[in-house]
């Protein structure tokens, strides 16, 4: 049915178009004939492609897929890097659209460290840091488990920091992505992986060997968004609306068990601690600071 309301909404918006100089979407934005949409190629379960040509499935794809209807066009994903998901959204790069496993928090939304502010609309899923590991390797239950070993993460993560303040005895071991730090894993170059849970249990879909710490993480909530520039308000607007419809019908728990089904096997309150709740969006959306 959403297929379908999708295809008629952008059928209706062609035809407006064809009719007068007024575009779809609240803002007439963005230009173009398509959405480019920044997202992840290599995580499994979120954001995933197997090869150029390859069909790209994952959570994060859903909602990429959902925010390019909100404005009326087809999208055209482009695979983003963690560290330059914050400098293409400053409106002059060849992305539109972030959707990335990427937080919404108030360095992002104010510009930090000369990095553009940006706003977010979202969340779209609730997730906290933990731990990948072996199957096969020593036990790790606790922190204290982890003294002493070499716990990688990648730039431009919310990740890299947590680790880095905390005064576990843990060694920070960076890389440049998500799928470098699980080969270091898999090679026993480093002991642990550390990110997001959401993003660790896509990981377990591919590499049955590996496996989350249960019940371990570390640090605060991470609030995942849908990133666009500032001056947009009106399209973040009508992403929010498109999110907040989604999160209350029945497709956001189908299609989040369906691309990470390893998280309802692991954690049977699942949706109560993934699953955003109505008021949260209203709190992080199209927002100069959280709440604001």
């Amino acid at each position: 049915m959403r297929r379908i309301r999708s295809w008629i909404t952008l059928t209706s918006c062609a035809l407006l178009a064809f009719a007068t100089t007024t575009a779809c979407g609240s803002d007439a934005w963005p230009g173009g004939e398509e959405v480019r949409i920044g997202v992840k190629g290599d995580q499994p379960g979120t954001g995933f492609q197997n090869g150029s040509y390859a069909v790209r499935s994952g959570f994060d794809i859903k909602i990429a897929r959902l925010a390019a209807d909100a404005l009326h066009k087809p999208p055209d994903f482009k695979n983003v890097p963690s560290e330059d998901r914050q400098t293409d959204l400053d409106g002059k790069h060849h992305i539109d659209l972030v959707v990335a496993t990427y937080s919404i928090n108030n360095p992002r939304l104010t510009g930090s460290n000369g990095l553009p502010a940006h706003d977010f609309a979202g969340p779209y899923a609730v997730t906290y840091q933990g731990f990948l590991v072996r199957k096969k390797g020593p036990r790790v239950r606790r922190m204290s488990d982890l003294k002493g070993k070499r716990v990688c993460t990648w730039t431009g993560t919310t990740s890299t920091p947590t680790i880095d303040q905390r005064t576990t005895g843990l060694v920070p071991v960076q890389d440049s992505d998500a799928s470098k730090c699980v080969a270091d894993l898999l090679s026993g170059a480093v002991d642990a992986v550390s990110s997001d849970q959401l993003i660790l249990y896509g990981f377990t879909q591919v590499h049955k060997n590996l496996e989350v710490v249960p019940h371990l993480t570390i640090g605060d909530a991470q609030y995942y968004g849908v990133g666009l520039p500032k001056k947009h308000r009106g399209a973040c607007a009508d992403i929010k609306q498109a999110l907040k419809e989604y999160v209350k019908s029945e497709d956001w728990s189908r299609d989040f068990k369906n691309e990470l089904p390893s998280i309802p096997a692991a954690d049977p309150n699942w949706e109560s601690r993934y699953k955003p709740r109505d008021a949260q969006l209203d709190t992080y959306s199209c927002r100069d600071r959280i709440g604001s």
